[in-house]
């Protein structure tokens, strides 16, 4: 079984995991339904489902699972023989079943928002609704303390910024800064971080001259760069066009096609 101290080391290491847990069993097996473990992306484990060929397998699958990043649930036979289409065998002898459910962990979203105006604001207000940890940054020092702005990032340049931060691979990147060259200036950083998702503000004109500034000095503007940024769902206001950027975030981080669900009629 996983205890407390197991749920409070997989929310502190900040990487994703898997919690696999025997859901239901019959006939022999090591363990019945409640035994679980977790198994995190470097291939540790914690807390046992019984050990043997069958939690062998367990962490073979649960760690294919967390790189695709979708939980589901893989049923075992427990005995030898080649494997059916809805069974994994083990190999082994104790003759039972066990249905395990392998329940992906994802840590918070790392946010980091270039630029604390109107969309930055309603972007950050976004992403504590979902939990996720947001850092609004802004190179206006003034600005920020005339306007008593809190929880803002006030740097001289967005260059040093970068180098107070700490960029990995669970964060995203939101540029909405208050000029052209700031914004530039924050991409190019960007690209050079762990980040899973980059999105710049700006007309399609914008972006291609940014683009032309970027590879004219050899920066590669690679397929984490999403900009103009934010999927297409209408709207004007800061607060929609932020939901429009968040949506985005959500849809490239889940790894989904973002398709109506509807049944049609």
């Amino acid at each position: 079984m996983i205890d407390l101290k197991n749920i409070e080391e997989l929310k502190k290491s900040g990487a994703p995991a898997v919690v696999a847990t025997v859901i239901k069993s019959s006939g022999s097996t090591p363990r019945s339904a409640g035994a679980s473990m977790i198994v995190f992306a470097d291939g540790a484990a914690s807390g046992t489902v019984g050990g043997g060929a069958l939690e062998k397998l367990v962490k073979e699958h649960a760690l294919k699972i967390i790189k695709k990043g979708v939980s589901k649930t893989v049923s075992f036979d427990l005995k030898s023989g080649a494997p059916d289409e809805k069974r994994v065998r083990t190999g082994m002898i104790c003759g039972g079943k066990a249905d395990v459910f392998f329940d992906v962990y994802k840590p918070a979203v790392k946010l980091f928002i270039c630029g604390a105006g109107h969309i930055g604001f309603a972007l950050s207000k976004f992403a504590d609704i979902l939990k996720w940890d947001a850092t609004l940054i802004d190179n206006r020092e003034g600005f920020v303390k005339i306007n008593k702005l809190k929880n803002v990032l006030a740097v001289p340049s967005y260059k040093k910024a970068f180098e107070k931060i700490e960029i990995d691979g669970r964060s995203a990147v939101v540029i909405v800064t208050h000029g052209h060259k700031y914004d530039a200036v924050c991409l190019d950083e960007a690209i050079g971080t762990k980040a899973f998702y980059i999105g710049m503000i700006g007309s399609k004109i914008k972006v291609g001259q940014t683009y032309k500034a970027l590879r004219a000095k050899g920066v590669k503007i690679d397929g984490r760069v999403y900009s103009p940024v934010g999927l297409e769902l209408g709207g004007q206001s800061p607060e929609e066009i932020s939901f429009c950027i968040i949506a985005e975030i959500m849809k490239v981080r889940n790894k989904v096609s973002g398709r109506h669900l509807r049944i049609k009629s």
